[in-house]
């Protein structure tokens, strides 16, 4: 298993920290590797997000300019002449 240290991390940031892994039962070390998982496992989601948005903006053609106005036919459809 590889060892991470991390410098220069701010005192208040480090003393948060230490604050939420005591009132969490847990020490240090074990806090931050949670929070590093839950970080890794957030950017994955966001990836396939993006991913997926990528796709969808490619397939997503435009509307021919001939196309009549969605809401005159609702209007239409419910008889609701203007």
């Amino acid at each position: 298993m590889a060892t991470l240290y991390v410098r220069d991390i701010p005192d208040p940031l480090y003393q948060q920290a230490q604050k939420i892994a005591l009132a969490q039962g847990r020490s240090l070390s074990a806090y931050v590797l949670i929070m590093l998982q839950q970080a890794v496992e957030e950017e994955k989601v966001r990836r396939a997000r993006a991913k997926a948005l990528s796709s969808i903006r490619r397939r997503r053609r435009a509307l021919p300019s001939n196309m009549p106005d969605s809401v005159k036919m609702i209007r239409h459809i419910r008889g609701e002449n203007e």
